[in-house]
């Protein structure tokens, strides 16, 4: 199962942590996690062009695979790509709900 933790400060995401992996299908043929991928893969581009100094950005591929999105800076551009990224991470969960978890504390 892939797990969304999302940490919020006054209402301000102040980190994003991606982990693990669907199992929905076979390695290579997996959709919910080709999907979350993607998303995920846009949403760091996205943060390191447009907001390189204000978050640190962490990928781990092996031995699991995990993304961290730290805010250092917040900043309104900052909060509209997270909660860009969070929408489309929920809108997976909606019809992957065995697949996906978004937890938000």
């Amino acid at each position: 199962m892939i797990k969304v933790e999302v940490v919020r400060k006054n209402q301000l995401i102040q980190e994003i942590t991606i982990s693990g992996h669907a199992d929905s299908g076979p390695k290579g043929y997996d959709l919910v996690c080709a999907a979350v991928s993607s998303i995920a893969t846009g949403a760091l581009n996205a943060l390191d062009q447009i907001c390189p100094k204000n978050v640190q950005l962490e990928l781990t591929e092996s031995p699991d695979a995990m993304i961290k999105i730290k805010v250092l800076q917040n900043k309104d551009e900052l909060q509209l790509l997270l909660n860009m990224l969070l929408i489309q991470l929920k809108t997976v969960q909606e019809s992957q709900q065995k697949y996906i978890h978004i937890k938000e504390v």
